[in-house]
């Protein structure tokens, strides 16, 4: 009889315990499934916008110290995919800001390939987050541009990512409501 007190008690506690605890995988997979979906949410969201803003629009800015609405578009894409590859992944890119520049120029007088763009730069940074292990997750790198260098981890690359994202597109939506275009419906994730 006391045996059997024992065990029931043990199930009791065991079973309370994974009531009350939440058990993550080590893998990863939690925030991999959960964040590829917010990426997915940014990239239909700025698509979203990119569509709103007739072509011919691509080149108007409000003021001459700001960049044209195309540029901002490209931006998101070419910047976000130069992140990516250069801190998350760690890949050895030569960058001239010049340069970078020019490409943002030129990208950004095209709809289509702002458009093309944003859609080949969100594909990357999904499939590369899914494809990242737990280990992969937590490797860290420093942000070299930013004057006081963060060191980040990869899980905080991503987050950072986003935030860009949606500073760029907030920019973005305003050139739209300076336009007279209504923009889409803000969605949280």
């Amino acid at each position: 009889m006391k045996k059997s007190i024992y065990y029931l008690l043990f199930a009791a506690i065991t079973l309370s315990l994974f009531a009350f605890l939440k058990i993550e995988n080590n893998d990863g997979s939690d925030f991999k499934e959960s964040f590829s979906k917010v990426l997915t949410s940014a990239k239909d969201y700025t698509l979203e916008v990119a569509e709103m803003m007739p072509a011919e629009y691509y080149s108007f800015k409000p003021t001459d110290s700001v960049r044209t609405f195309g540029e901002q578009i490209a931006h998101i894409g070419l910047s976000t995919q130069f992140i990516h590859a250069f801190l998350i992944k760690g890949e050895e890119i030569e960058f001239d800001p010049v340069e970078g520049k020019k490409m943002e120029q030129q990208l950004g007088t095209s709809k289509e390939e702002c458009i093309k763009q944003i859609n080949k730069t969100f594909d990357e940074i999904i499939a590369s987050l899914q494809a990242m292990d737990e280990n992969e997750l937590q490797k860290t790198f420093v942000i070299v541009f930013a004057p006081d260098k963060p060191v980040l981890t990869n899980k905080e690359g991503y987050v950072f990512l986003r935030d860009h994202v949606t500073h760029h597109r907030g920019q973005a939506i305003t050139y739209l409501r300076i336009k007279g275009h209504k923009p889409p419906d803000y969605r949280a994730f």
